[in-house]
């Protein structure tokens, strides 16, 4: 295969928002640098990510992923935009079903703890993620929830100036389906409520911040909040300091290694199961629930990465 001379990869969402691969694949290209200090093999199979994207042109005009080789490590932040993406649509379409078969209300409930070393982010994760199973079983909880989706998330506080400077957050992002009724029933639970429950879920002897909020109409904001990366590039790789970002990686690595993320019950998880969904974790992430698989090709252009350049290249016969 020849590259022709600078025929750069452009690819647009369906809205005509550029999605810059390129700036991907180079933090990509970083991660693999701070693996070759914690993991050869994985900083191997991270270098092959991504390394060559095959489109489908259709009648339109518009270019889809058709085929990639991604490495499904965890922090790459080339597979876990794609993962996103896939959870994202596995949600919208949990959504639909429910509106054509069940139709709910829902509320968006975001539940924290205080920030933690990058020592102790292993057990925090545990008290969370044991904190919400218990918060579901709660009496008062079982009764106002039909169903529920929980994703975790971690950000990492780089501000020098910060007292909190290099202390991890993690926290719980839930999209909670409700009788429409909710709202004005007895089993409505107040912020304040969710607070003392959530307290009393996670067991500590200080008022943790909890967020609650009703999503009104379209869901799509509160779905894409909730089905956000675990941790975001820019709080692992940092650039000015590189012992810091070997340190963080390798934390992360050892906090999230063979942990699920994500989590659903009620009436959502039986949604899930009708529509015969895949684990995110497992899930084509070519395909991430945007239609288009149905689309006819007329032809395909494929691009492969020049670290070089860096950029996508097509090939040419």
């Amino acid at each position: 295969m020849k590259s022709t001379q600078n025929q750069v990869l452009l690819d647009v969402t369906s809205t005509g928002r550029q999605i810059d691969w390129g700036a991907r694949k180079m933090a990509n290209e970083y991660l693999a640098m701070a693996y070759d200090d914690i993991d050869k093999h994985i900083a191997d199979r991270l270098r092959g990510c991504a390394t060559r994207l095959v489109y489908g042109i259709g009648e339109d005009g518009r270019r889809r992923l058709r085929a990639a080789n991604f490495c499904r490590v965890r922090l790459c932040p080339i597979c876990q935009w794609r993962r996103s993406l896939k959870l994202y649509g596995q949600m919208r379409q949990v959504m639909d079903y429910m509106s054509n078969t069940d139709p709910k209300a829902y509320i968006f409930l975001t539940l924290t703890v205080r920030n933690c070393l990058l020592d102790d982010l292993s057990r925090t994760l545990d008290v969370i993620t044991e904190g919400v199973r218990r918060l579901m079983q709660y009496r008062e909880v079982c009764k106002a929830v039909d169903g529920w989706y929980r994703g975790t998330e971690i950000t990492h506080n780089l501000d020098t100036s910060s007292p909190d400077y290099d202390t991890y957050h993690p926290h719980i992002h839930m999209v909670m389906a409700v009788k429409p009724s909710y709202f004005k029933s007895r089993y409505y639970l107040s912020q304040r409520r969710w607070v003392e429950l959530w307290k009393q879920a996670v067991g500590v002897d200080y008022t943790p911040v909890c967020d609650v909020r009703r999503i009104k109409g379209d869901t799509a904001d509160a779905v894409s909040e909730a089905t956000k990366y675990a941790a975001k590039s820019k709080d692992y790789i940092i650039l000015d300091d590189w012992d810091l970002t070997v340190e963080t990686v390798r934390g992360l690595d050892a906090a999230l290694r063979n942990r699920r993320l994500v989590g659903f019950g009620g009436c959502l998880l039986s949604a899930r199961r009708a529509l015969q969904q895949v684990d995110p974790d497992k899930a084509d992430l070519v395909q991430v629930g945007d239609n288009t698989d149905s689309v006819k090709d007329v032809y395909h252009e494929s691009y492969a990465w020049h670290s070089g350049y860096t950029q996508y290249i097509r090939e040419i016969d």
